[in-house]
C-alpha cells in the first residue's frame, strides 16, 4: 500500500507540529518539582537533628536541580560541598 507523497508530507508535518506542542507543554512545568508523602516524611525526619539539616540541604538541592527527562542529577562531591557551604566529608556522610 502506497501513500501519496503529499499526504505523507502532511502526516509528517502534523507529527512535527504535535511534537512541538508537546515540548512547549512540558516546558510550562519545567521548574516544578513534586514531593511524595514519603518525601515529606523524610524532610520532617531530617529536620530533627543537626546532621539532618545538612542532609536536608543536599536533598533540596538535588530536588531543585533534577533533570525532569531522566530523573537524575550529575555532580561531583566537591561541587556539591562548595554549593552547599559544607565539607566534602559532610556530602559523603
Amino acid at each position: 500500500m502506497f501513500i501519496d507523497s503529499e499526504k505523507r508530507l502532511k502526516q509528517l508535518s502534523d507529527e512535527a507540529k504535535k511534537n512541538t506542542e508537546d515540548l512547549e507543554e512540558a516546558k510550562k512545568n519545567s521548574r516544578f518539582t513534586q514531593e511524595s508523602p514519603k518525601g515529606w516524611e523524610r524532610v520532617r525526619e531530617l529536620l530533627k537533628d543537626s546532621q539532618g539539616i545538612s542532609a536536608l540541604k543536599l536533598y533540596s538541592f538535588l530536588a531543585e536541580h533534577i533533570d525532569p527527562t531522566c530523573g537524575a542529577v550529575v555532580a561531583d562531591q566537591q561541587f556539591l560541598a562548595e554549593k552547599l557551604g559544607v565539607s566534602r566529608s559532610t556530602i559523603i556522610r
